[in-house]
């Protein structure tokens, strides 16, 4: 490479990206993306879907969930795309609805009951609702891992859709796909 070419920065991906758009001229490089950063973190906030198991929706209007997950977000806004994983309440809530259409196996109940204790530290105590152990073991670790990572993907997934305007299929075919990708909880 000659003196003379100056070698391009290459911008890194964003996560809501739809296209690649041209930078506003004199915009330092660093600034853009860091700016865009802001922008899609708090988009995904204030916007992403919360996610329910079908059709227990009615759980996240229960207990001023809805409110208690966008505060939880906020707060955690750094981490949950560091990770690129919903916030643990949320997951929390999902695995909650999930339990209205089937009985969970013992590893999802011990992640709920962990979950519980960690974001209704009264409400369990009140209930004597402890998990076996108070840490998680390791598998249960990596299933929570994978549910947060999950959710978090079908909430971003959901807003690009809705972004591009895209048509009723789309979003339905892609939603089938979600499912199929779905952690099995029971």
């Amino acid at each position: 490479m000659s003196q003379g070419m100056a070698k391009k920065k290459e911008r890194p991906p964003r996560l809501l990206d739809l296209e690649p758009e041209s930078p506003p001229a004199g915009t330092p490089a660093s600034s853009r993306d860091s700016s865009d950063q802001f922008v899609d973190m708090f988009m995904y906030a204030l916007t992403a879907p919360f996610m329910y198991f079908p059709p227990w929706d009615t759980v996240w209007g229960a207990n001023n969930n809805k409110t208690r997950a966008l505060m939880y977000r906020l707060a955690h806004l750094k981490d949950i795309f560091e990770a690129q994983q919903c916030s643990e309440f949320e997951a929390m809530l999902y695995i909650s609805t999930a339990t209205h259409t089937t009985p969970l196996r013992h590893d999802w109940v011990q992640i709920y009951l962990w979950l519980f204790n960690r974001w209704n530290p009264e409400l369990a105590q009140q209930n004597d609702l402890k998990p076996d152990r108070t840490e998680l073991n390791i598998n249960q670790q990596e299933d929570l891992a994978r549910l947060r990572a999950w959710i978090f993907r079908t909430q971003v997934n959901h807003m690009k859709a809705k972004m591009k305007g895209a048509r009723r299929e789309e979003v339905e075919k892609e939603q089938e796909e979600m499912k199929a990708s779905q952690p099995k909880l029971f």
